[in-house]
């Protein structure tokens, strides 16, 4: 969100200010260089107020901070930088209404001890976040239009055979670039 003095502001759930601000303020500093602004914190509302930045950055930025709030790690968010690179995601609550079936799905994606999300992550060279019902993905934008036709498989109840098995006839296209 933009205001009219140049500057823009957006919000950080407060389990990510920390992830945002790193150690001693030191991925902080990362983005305020990466991204040529100046960036101030709220470390109790998580407001994040850009000064000084450019609308394309600001723009990358926004998505670098959605990502982050999603549950990714910096540094898959700064993957966000490269035009080729989109961030996908998907409530799986407003396909699955029942909550006692919404808590398995969402065990489906990620699988036991994370097996099924690191899958994932591996076979389509996708950052892979699961965060309450949503599941976010970063990577290129082919790979992501796979995963998440390979996740609306396991939504909709596909066995996890069917879904590992879409994802391996698939990944030659995505390893040569032929999507």
């Amino acid at each position: 969100m933009s205001d009219m003095l140049g500057t823009d502001r957006y919000y950080l759930e407060k389990d990510r200010i920390p992830v945002f601000i790193g150690k001693q303020g030191s991925q902080k500093k990362q983005f305020e260089e990466v991204f040529k602004c100046k960036l101030d914190i709220n470390s109790n509302t998580g407001e994040v107020v850009v000064e000084d930045g450019e609308a394309v950055d600001n723009y990358v930025l926004s998505n670098v901070i959605h990502a982050i709030n999603y549950g990714h790690s910096p540094t898959a968010a700064l993957e966000l930088r490269d035009e080729n690179f989109v961030l996908d995601s998907i409530d799986v609550k407003t396909q699955v209404k029942d909550h006692k079936r919404l808590k398995i799905v969402m065990g489906r994606i990620i699988g036991k001890e994370g097996g099924t999300r690191r899958l994932i992550e591996e076979i389509t060279k996708c950052s892979v976040a699961v965060n309450d019902s949503i599941v976010s993905t970063i990577g290129p934008y082919e790979n992501i239009m796979l995963v998440h036709e390979a996740l609306d498989m396991l939504i909709s109840g596909s066995s996890h055979k069917s879904f590992y098995g879409f994802l391996e006839r698939n990944r030659n296209k995505m390893d040569t670039g032929l999507m």
